[in-house]
């Protein structure tokens, strides 16, 4: 079997099906929604550092119940998703990423704005690099998984025991293992979504935008936690 006859084929209904144009345009669909994301916590935490700081002083007591929400409406999403339409799922992460700006609106009274402003410049650029890399890479990183949700566990466990005893070395081995794991997970789902797209460019197409909107919830996971382990290098705290 030739290249054509590999990137080239017919759909259910008989028609000839571009994988890689339709794998293209699926990903180019997966970074604008999780774009759109990102914008929508940015924008929040600018209007109330900006134009509306009484605000936070209104929203702080219900953090905790929007936090709770926030991983309600993950799980919602996650496992829900077969249930619901694509602009329902689409219309959920954007209301995650809203309530996610909203948390956020209290770094700005933390840390020093141009400090975290520079740490998204840093994030954004790492994002960049190693989503090419994901993208461009011949090897399926898929093998990594086993050792990416090890890490993963290894990092919660490691916050829970220091949330206790308060170890400066237990934090900052944590910062790095969380750089280092949520980097590598962030060319880990580039590549995973590239070749689900091309493995399902031609199925259903309702199907295949929902499961778009999940890899863009994947992915702007990556980069803000990312963005917030990076913080804790880059954040310059106000006195």
């Amino acid at each position: 079997m030739n290249e054509y006859d590999l990137n080239e084929q017919r759909d259910e209904y008989g028609n000839f099906v571009d994988r890689a144009e339709v794998t293209n345009s699926f990903l180019r669909k997966v970074f604008l929604n999780m774009i759109v994301g990102i914008l929508i916590t940015a924008a929040v935490p600018a209007y109330v550092f900006f134009f509306n700081q009484a605000l936070l002083y209104t929203i702080v007591p219900y953090f905790k119940i929007i936090t709770f929400a926030e991983l309600g409406l993950v799980f919602f999403l996650s496992l829900g998703i077969n249930k619901m339409s694509s602009g329902t799922a689409r219309l959920m992460f954007f209301i995650y990423s809203l309530m996610n700006g909203v948390l956020f609106s209290s770094l700005a009274f933390v840390f020093e704005p141009i400090s975290i402003l520079y740490t998204l410049g840093v994030a954004l650029v790492m994002f960049i690099v190693i989503a090419v890399y994901g993208y461009t890479t011949s090897e399926d990183l898929s093998h990594y998984g086993k050792y990416l949700m090890t890490g993963l566990i290894s990092i919660i466990i490691m916050s829970l025991i220091n949330f206790f005893i308060k170890a400066p070395i237990l934090y900052w081995a944590g910062t790095i293992l969380g750089i280092v794991i949520f980097s590598a997970l962030i060319a880990y789902d580039v590549n995973r979504i590239k070749r689900l797209a091309y493995n399902i460019a031609d199925g259903d197409r309702e199907v295949i935008e929902k499961i778009g909107i999940i890899g863009a919830l994947n992915l702007y996971l990556d980069f803000i936690n990312l963005f917030l382990y990076l913080l804790r290098i880059f954040g310059k705290k106000r006195r």
